[in-house]
C-alpha cells in the first residue's frame, strides 16, 4: 500500500463467472418443446389423434428434461435468468398444463375439442 492505493488482482481464490451453458440449454428445450406442442395440436386438429397423442408423450419428456436442466441452471447460476425462463415455458408449454388451463379458462371450448 503505497500513497494510499490498492492494487487488487485476481488470484486462484477470485471467483470466475461461471457458464451459463445449462441455462440456455434449458431455454432452447423449452422452446423446442412448445414448438413441437404447437405441431402436435395442428396434427389433433388434422384429425389423426393418435400420431398427436405419441407426440404429446414427448413432448412431455421434453418439457420435464427442460425443466430440471433450468432448475439446476437456476439454482447452481449456471445462467440463473435462462434457466428460469426455461423453466416457466417448460411449465406452460407441458401439454397436461395446456389441457389443465383449457379446462379451467375455457370450458366450453374444452368440451368442442372433446377433452
Amino acid at each position: 500500500m503505497r500513497s494510499n492505493t490498492v492494487v487488487v488482482r485476481r488470484g486462484a481464490g477470485a471467483q470466475r463467472r461461471k457458464n451459463p451453458l445449462a441455462g440456455k440449454i434449458a431455454l432452447g428445450l423449452a422452446v423446442v418443446s412448445a414448438a413441437v406442442d404447437a405441431s402436435a395440436f395442428a396434427v389433433f386438429m388434422g384429425g389423426d389423434q393418435r400420431f398427436a397423442l405419441g407426440i404429446c408423450f414427448v413432448v412431455v419428456f421434453l418439457t420435464f428434461v427442460a425443466a430440471v436442466v433450468g432448475f439446476v441452471a437456476a439454482v447452481g447460476s449456471f445462467g440463473r435468468w435462462y434457466g428460469v425462463l426455461g423453466v416457466v415455458l417448460a411449465f406452460v408449454a407441458n401439454p397436461v398444463i395446456l389441457i389443465v388451463i383449457l379446462l379451467f379458462a375455457a370450458p366450453g371450448l374444452a368440451k368442442s375439442f372433446g377433452v
